[in-house]
């Protein structure tokens, strides 16, 4: 047990054909508890989240690389016997919720730090870093099993420009979903991840990760089509990511968003938003149909538009974020 006065996590040696392996699994059900004066639920469900330099020199949440940076130590002086004598053992690196996270910041690290062959498995993790540390990872960990459920909140957040790795490879999504909700983050009891499998086959729930956008565009009278789940959840950011592409603008969107915080990131986003729509009718039109389903998804279905200013557009940005982390702050408290 690392730091037995929190129990954040366990540190077993594999036995019989596991000899030589380890296994770090970490917990993400202590959310109450609180290391180094933060609360660890409001990391994952923090809307005003910054971004930090990761070990492996790329962007990541900085709530997730300040609660690493806090354990580092504890599972330093816990592998560095057993790896230093097991060199060749494989390291499998377990989570759920925040503690896939967090077992994918130790994934990466295990294998700069010793070299060891590294496996990561995740359920309901949510997406720690931008483009660069996916793909980073993806590259260094050797096998990555990010197991979902479709309805789970979690796996959602923080939301475009952070994304999931494994970098367009694969997922495992243990039971489709409807609409998006909070009780389908649990690991145990029905309707949580364990019981919810619907096949006894890794190849018959694998699917591909949706790390690259499809070209969307979402018209204002179609707007009642959205629903509350994760299907619309992509194909709104994927008409987001559209609009910049076509407006050229999708690069320096990218670059603020390595630099900034949420905060400064959707205030620029939300101006960039309002020359676009000045720049021709084409793209007025555009973001008028993207904004529009993003209040019938947060559940504003009677809110109309009438202006495509930068304020407006950032309170639709924050009515349209809030519904998705209220639904993640419910499924973190059904953990306590």
């Amino acid at each position: 047990m690392l730091n037995r006065r929190t129990g954040f996590a366990v540190v077993g040696q594999g036995k019989n054909q596991y000899q030589g392996d380890t296994v770090v699994a970490i917990r993400g059900t202590f959310m109450k508890l609180k290391w180094n004066k933060l609360e660890l639920r409001d990391v994952v469900t923090d809307l005003h989240f910054g971004l930090a330099t990761g070990d492996n020199q790329t962007r990541i949440h900085a709530g997730f690389n300040k609660v690493f940076q806090s354990i580092k130590p504890a599972l330093s002086e816990q592998l560095n016997p057993l790896l230093r004598a097991n060199g060749k053992g494989t390291v499998h690196c377990v989570g759920h919720s925040l503690g896939g996270a967090l077992a994918h910041l130790t994934a990466d690290w295990v294998k700069r730090q010793y070299g060891n062959r590294v496996c990561l498995y995740t359920f309901g993790a949510p997406r720690v870093g931008l483009t660069e540390f996916a793909k980073k990872t993806t590259t260094s960990i050797d096998k990555h099993f990010r197991c979902i459920h479709s309805s789970d909140p979690v796996p959602m957040v923080p939301l475009w420009p952070f994304i999931h790795a494994p970098f367009n490879k694969q997922e495992f999504v243990l039971a489709p979903g409807s609409m998006i909700n909070p009780f389908h983050h649990s690991m145990a009891g029905s309707p949580g991840y364990i019981n919810t499998a619907n096949s006894h086959s890794w190849q018959q729930l694998t699917q591909n990760t949706r790390t690259n956008s499809q070209p969307v565009v979402l018209r204002y009278a179609d707007r009642y089509r959205a629903s509350f789940t994760t299907y619309w959840a992509l194909r709104i950011t994927d008409a987001l990511i559209t609009i910049l592409k076509k407006a050229g603008q999708l690069a320096a969107i990218m670059t603020a968003a390595t630099i900034g915080t949420a905060l400064t990131f959707y205030d620029l986003l939300a101006h960039s938003m309002e020359q676009i729509a000045k720049a021709a009718p084409e793209f007025a039109e555009d973001i008028k149909g993207l904004l529009g389903h993003m209040l019938v998804f947060a559940g504003k279905v009677t809110t109309t538009i009438t202006d495509l200013t930068a304020r407006f557009i950032r309170w639709v940005f924050d009515v349209t974020v809030g519904a998705l982390y209220r639904a993640v702050r419910q499924a973190m408290k059904n953990l306590e």
